[in-house]
C-alpha cells in the first residue's frame, strides 16, 4: 500500500537538541552522577509528558529517589535546561515538511510532550511547523503516550487514514516499534539526510 501521510515526533526530529544533551553538562558541574537522570526519567518521565505530574514533582521524585539533598536553586536551573534544550529547531526538517505537503502527503505531528510546555514553548515558537500539520497529537493533552497503542491509533483516526499508509518519524526506537505494532511503516530519525533517503526507499 502507498504511503500517504509523514507524521512526525518533535524532539530529536524537529529540534537539533535532546533534554540530556543540555542537561549532562549541568549535571557534571552540580556533582551529580547523570545515571540518577536516568534512573529517574526512566521511572517518571512518562508521567511527566502525560501531564500527570508537574516538572518541578518530576525532578522532587528524582532527587528523593536518588536520596539527594538538592538546593532549590540547581532544581530550577535544571527544569530550565530542561526546557531551553527542546527549544532549537531543526529548520531542515521544517524545509522536508514544506516538500513533503508539496507533493501531496499529509503531515502528522505525534509527540510525547507535557501540557505546559506545549503551551508556552511549543505552540509559540514551532507555529510555523503546526501550520503544516493535518492532524497532531500531544501526550500531554490526551493524558497516553508513545508507544502506547491507544496514541498511534488517536493520531490515524484524526488523520483519517489506514495505519499502512502512515510513515512515523522518530528518533526513539521504542517510539519506532511502538508504531510498527501500531501497523505504521516508521523510519527512526538520526540524521535528516539518512531520514531522508530512508522515506524515498520506503515511498
Amino acid at each position: 500500500m502507498k504511503t500517504s501521510a509523514v507524521v512526525f515526533d518533535f524532539g530529536g526530529v524537529m529540534t537539533t537538541s535532546t533534554m540530556p544533551q543540555r542537561v549532562i553538562a549541568l549535571a557534571k558541574e552540580s556533582g551529580i552522577d547523570w545515571n540518577v537522570f536516568v534512573d529517574g526519567f526512566d521511572a517518571h518521565r512518562l508521567d511527566y509528558d502525560a501531564g500527570r505530574i508537574a516538572l518541578g514533582e518530576m525532578y522532587a521524585l528524582i532527587w528523593a529517589e536518588a536520596g539527594l539533598a538538592v538546593p532549590e536553586e540547581t532544581t530550577a536551573a535544571f527544569m530550565k535546561a530542561d526546557d531551553e534544550s527542546w527549544c532549537y529547531r531543526n529548520e531542515r526538517t521544517l524545509e522536508w515538511m514544506k516538500s513533503l505537503k508539496g507533493r501531496g502527503f499529509r503531515i502528522g505531528i505525534l509527540t510525547n510532550m507535557a501540557p505546559r510546555f506545549a503551551r508556552e514553548h511549543f505552540r509559540p515558537r514551532f507555529a510555523d511547523f503546526i501550520a503544516l500539520a493535518d492532524a497532531m497529537v500531544i501526550s500531554g493533552e490526551e493524558g497516553i503516550v508513545k508507544p502506547q497503542r491507544e496514541i498511534y491509533d488517536l493520531l490515524r483516526s484524526r488523520i483519517g487514514l489506514p495505519a499502512a499508509e502512515l510513515c512515523f518519524v522518530d528518533d526513539s526506537g521504542r517510539n519506532v516499534d511502538g508504531a510498527r505494532a501500531a501497523g505504521w511503516n516508521a523510519i527512526r530519525f538520526v540524521t535528516n539526510d539518512q531520514v531522508e533517503a530512508d522515506f524515498e526507499r520506503l515511498a
